[in-house]
């Protein structure tokens, strides 16, 4: 069967598929010394909301490209994207395996799915089983490498999108210095968490979201659970973890624009009106100089436009009635980051007429003559006082 057609379809199959799961491992003997010992699946409801908002775009990519399970254990989250028909490739190392492979192996027999398992060591030099994937899990898995960031990287260009987990810390766990805002990482000795060897980096979150940053990813939604309070990286009481849902900045470089609230649904696909407040999601081409922006649309009225960045002013503009084009800025700080929120501020005495009675901001013709939105290479200029004088409404 192929992948669900929403993200709730998705989690609804994959509780039912974790049952018959369960059901499986009951039924046959267990490997030695063990079933992998941590419920994998009980991420499933994490993970569905995770990629809910973008959904169709990597139910698209799965359709065709393989998919990559890094770090399996007993190959849970890779038999349950086999079971929707996908060709999977199981990545593990049989040293550090809880069972050394002979759990994923086993129940690939039973279950007879296309799961490929690879016995790979992520810390030595290694490539891919395959080329290309459309969506890689890699769940708690990048604490317990000697070079994330390699990795990280190299799945960049593997990869068109990536769900990602790990743990991370809050506060450092003798000073109790805070690290919750600083891009760092603590280094583990070969003790001090859980007595084991393996485990190496715990990011703080702003070093967490640097480094896939920097590794050519754009973080498209997060989500944080355990001990959201004072984490630390060694105290097993108070272990935090983070997902996120990463896309590939190799695999789609250029600008993307998605809208996110405010807006009115489309008028027989000519068009769209927001609301007086709403907000785009921007992702900028990758690697390459941008610092501004322009922004096309209709307004019924004179209106001033305000648009905000980061909670940092990003332009205002006094405009129409008609057409207008608005000019903005984006800082060095935030050309930076992997993902924008540009939020618009509409002030108008504009009313609709009767029996309209949305409140309504911005008019936006769709259409692929009328690209509304588009990045500027050039200096803006004093945006954030272009067009503006006493009679601003």
């Amino acid at each position: 069967m192929p992948l669900p057609q929403t993200a709730v379809e998705f989690l609804q199959f994959g509780v039912q598929f974790w049952r018959e799961l369960q059901a499986a491992k009951n039924a046959i003997a267990a490997p030695h010394p063990g079933w992998y010992p941590y419920e994998t699946l009980a991420a499933l409801p994490t993970i569905a909301g995770l990629i809910a908002p973008a959904y169709g775009e990597v139910r698209e990519a799965t359709t065709h490209a393989p998919v990559l399970d890094i770090g399996a254990g007993d190959g849970d989250f890779a038999m349950l994207f086999a079971k929707f028909g996908m060709p999977v490739d199981a990545l593990e190392s049989s040293e550090r395996n809880f069972n050394q492979m002979r759990g994923i192996e086993r129940l690939q027999a039973l279950l007879n799915l296309e799961v490929r398992s690879h016995n790979i060591d992520l810390d030595r030099r290694f490539t891919f089983p395959s080329a290309d994937y459309g969506l890689t899990l890699l769940l708690g898995t990048l604490y317990h490498l000697k070079n994330p960031y390699f990795l990280l990287e190299e799945l960049a260009f593997a990869t068109a999108w990536c769900v990602l987990s790990t743990r991370i810390a809050q506060v450092t766990p003798r000073e109790r210095a805070r690290v919750e805002n600083e891009p760092v990482a603590y280094l583990a000795d070969g003790r001090e968490i859980a007595n084991d060897a393996t485990n190496y980096w715990i990011f703080s979150a702003a070093g967490l979201l640097r480094i896939v940053q920097r590794t050519r990813w754009a973080v498209i939604s997060t989500k944080r659970l355990g001990c959201l309070e004072d984490s630390t990286p060694t105290d097993p009481g108070a272990d935090e973890r983070m997902f996120l849902l990463l896309k590939s900045r190799v695999h789609a470089p250029g600008l993307q624009v998605r809208q996110m609230n405010g807006w009115h649904a489309a008028e027989q696909g000519k068009g769209r009106w927001t609301e007086r407040h709403f907000s785009l999601q921007v992702i900028l081409p990758l690697e390459q100089p941008v610092n501004g922006f322009e922004f096309s649309f209709h307004v019924p009225a004179p209106a001033r436009i305000e648009c905000f960045i980061g909670g940092e002013l990003g332009g205002q503009m006094l405009v129409g009635p008609g057409p207008a084009v608005f000019q903005g800025e984006i800082s060095a700080a935030a050309a930076h980051l992997p993902v924008l929120i540009a939020e618009f501020h509409v002030s108008s005495n504009f009313s609709p007429p009767a029996p309209d009675v949305r409140e309504l901001g911005v008019y936006i013709p769709l259409s692929a003559e009328f690209p509304f939105f588009a990045c500027s290479q050039s200096v803006v200029g004093n945006a954030s006082e272009k067009g503006l004088s006493d009679k601003c409404p």
